[in-house]
């Protein structure tokens, strides 16, 4: 048996409503120490990972390893329908059944993805900043438009989010160590430039105003890492496919100019291998 209680308002309905516009319908598996979701979002551009450890709910339950699927939609409204500070119930039971099997040779897809600490080392830049200035970040970027393309450039002395558009342009800088000292560099192997849509780092930074900091990944060879702290082990992460920067977002340098067809090659070759990525973490 499965069950969980808690309080309306908690976490849990805070993420769900803020994944909301990227998730309809998502598989959850349920343990003794809490539940996790995976789901991947209908365009495969982002990958959603979370886990809720056991201790963040009022109580709960969960006598043996289960896996069930759940409407989003249909929890939150359920969630919004209650009034404040009413206890939430949410049971599932387990009913065992004999049933003579035929195998079938058929193709079975389950998301995966490798546990953080064995990625983290990978990743060329790691920052962390509060999560109310990610938030604003994404406002002011937003004067553009949401289709606009943000571009991310990290060195070891400024964290930048800069975009632009027909007639006006956007560049947020933070000096580390210096106007910015919340804004700190966690990890980073030289410096790193990399592209996506702000209607995914909204997206991201929606969720993560439920939390006080927010932790950000980059990597020219994997998708663009947001990561929130939920409890001691709990967490959410947002694992989004990037975009090729366009010549004039990079910096063209010499080398690149000296190039030519290989180095536009290498961006072909790099844009095919994100997508391929995305979609390699099902399992075959």
């Amino acid at each position: 048996m499965f069950e969980l209680k808690m309080v309306k308002g908690s976490t849990l309905q805070g993420v769900l409503e803020a994944i909301l516009d990227l998730v309809n319908v998502a598989n959850v598996d349920c343990s003794s120490k809490g539940f996790s979701l995976q789901a991947l979002d209908t365009e495969h551009v982002v990958f959603l990972s979370l886990f809720f450890p056991s201790e963040v709910f009022r109580s709960y339950r969960c006598d043996e390893d289960c896996s069930m699927g759940i409407a989003i939609a249909d929890m939150v409204d359920l969630l919004r329908a209650s009034n404040d500070g009413d206890i939430i119930t949410i049971k599932a039971k387990t009913t065992d059944m004999d049933l003579q099997l035929v195998y079938v040779d058929a193709p079975s897809h389950r998301l995966k993805i490798s546990e953080w600490h064995d990625m983290e080392s990978e990743y060329q830049a790691i920052f962390c900043m509060p999560s109310a200035q990610f938030m604003l970040n994404c406002k002011s970027l937003s004067v553009i438009g949401d289709d606009a393309v943000v571009v991310i450039r990290v060195n070891e002395e400024v964290i930048s989010f800069s975009t632009k558009g027909k007639r006006r342009c956007v560049n947020i800088s933070h000096v580390l160590n210096k106007t910015d000292k919340h804004v700190t560099l966690t990890h980073a192997r030289g410096p790193v430039s990399l592209a996506l849509n702000l209607r995914y780092m909204k997206s991201c930074a929606k969720v993560s105003t439920l939390f006080d900091q927010v932790k950000i990944g980059l990597s020219t060879t994997l998708p663009l890492m947001v990561e929130c702290k939920i409890a001691e082990k709990g967490y959410i992460r947002y694992f989004v496919a990037t975009k090729n920067l366009t010549e004039e977002e990079e910096g063209k340098t010499e080398t690149e100019e000296a190039e030519g067809e290989e180095g536009r090659q290498r961006k072909k070759a790099k844009k095919k291998m994100m997508k391929r990525e995305m979609r390699c973490w099902a399992d075959e």
